[in-house]
């Protein structure tokens, strides 16, 4: 059954650029349909031809299932960060 974790698969296709998207980030945790995957990859596209003219970028973000094991780790570091950021304010 982990070979299910490990297949990677297209999410989903983009106009914003990596830097754009830093909620896309290669390593960032992404809720997709519902299920969470762990963003593995952005492809670059060729230019996308616009109707008015002109071209723009388009970027695939690839991922791949996240196990329940990354899950709760993601969850533990997320809650003992706002923790920290808690005390620190006081």
């Amino acid at each position: 059954m982990a070979w299910l974790f490990s297949r990677e698969r297209v999410l989903f296709r983009t106009h914003s650029a990596p830097f754009q998207a830093p909620q896309w980030a290669v390593g960032a945790l992404v809720d997709h349909k519902g299920t969470l995957y762990r963003v593995t990859r952005w492809d670059e596209l060729r230019p996308v031809t616009i109707e008015r003219g002109g071209t723009v970028r388009e970027w695939e973000v690839w991922g791949r299932k996240a196990s329940g094991r990354e899950v709760r780790e993601e969850l533990t570091r997320a809650a003992e960060s706002l923790l920290r950021d808690k005390d620190d304010r006081g």
